[in-house]
Formats: structure tokens, sequence, C-alpha cells
């Protein structure tokens, strides 16, 4: 069997950042992706929840700014044919889980494809804000997380 040889990381038990330019990006935390009866339930997904709780309260506190991105469907979606009809636009599982509801002055950034970026005002809004660190945290990290944390770094 082929194999892929992958460094090892160091993982940094604490990470200082300038709170004033930092932002943290929420991807995709969507009753579709998270919550029982979603179309696209992720395992995993739900796990996830309170770690980003946790990310969420010590963001708000050290005053970064909060954005999410919710990925958002109409029907006959050209994405359906892969994955299926889901989060459709006003449905429930379009919907941010309410445990980690985005609260007054958070903007919600509705996005049709796997990446944050593409199409949307998200680059702008954190160029405008004079943003130079971004956390990425959410569902699916190979899919929207990767290309939304990539689209970040360029």
């Amino acid at each position: 069997m082929p194999a892929v040889e992958a460094p090892e990381y160091q993982v940094e038990r604490r990470v200082v950042v300038n709170p004033k330019a930092t932002a943290l990006i929420v991807v995709d935390m969507q009753n579709d992706f998270v919550k029982p009866g979603g179309a696209l339930v992720v395992e995993q997904a739900k796990g996830t929840v309170s770690a980003i709780q946790r990310l969420l309260a010590l963001a708000r506190r050290s005053g970064v700014v909060v954005f999410y991105t919710q990925d958002t469907h109409d029907p006959g979606d050209p994405e359906f044919p892969i994955w299926g009809p889901h989060v459709l636009r006003g449905s429930w599982g379009w919907q941010i889980v309410d445990e980690l509801a985005p609260q007054a002055g958070e903007r919600v950034i509705q996005k049709l494809r796997y990446d944050g970026f593409f199409g949307t005002s998200l680059g702008h809004e954190l160029r405008m804000k004079d943003i130079k660190t971004v956390i990425v945290c959410g569902t699916v990290a190979n899919i929207c997380v990767l290309h939304t944390a990539g689209s970040a770094a360029l």
C-alpha cells in the first residue's frame, strides 16, 4: 500500500495574538451539518460545538471580531448533484445552530461555494478592519474550513 510521509508539527499550548487585529471565522456551523435530522450531518461536528463555544467566549471577551460563514443554496443549485439538497436558504437546516448563535454586531457571510471568501465581502471586511490574524474553525475541516483558511492565507 502506498504511504505518504507527513511531518510532525509542534503543537503550541499557548498562542498570543493582538485581539484588535484578529478575527475569528466560524465556518458553516449549521443545523444541516450538525443536528440530528440535518441533510448532511457530519458525525463529528456535534462534538465541536462545545469547543467552538469556548473559543467564541474567549474571542468575545478579548474583543476579537467574529464572523460566521453560512453555506447557502437555492433550489437547483449546481452543487446538489454532488451532495444532494442541503442548507436551503431560509430553511431550518440553513440556520446556524442555536448554541453558537451570532451576537449583535457579528457578521454572517452567506456563501455559495466551499470558500468563505469566493464571491463574498469577507476579504474586504477583514481589510477594512485591518485584521492581520485570522482564526478559522467549523465543521468539515477538509472542505469548507480548508478552502476558507487557504484563501485567508493569501
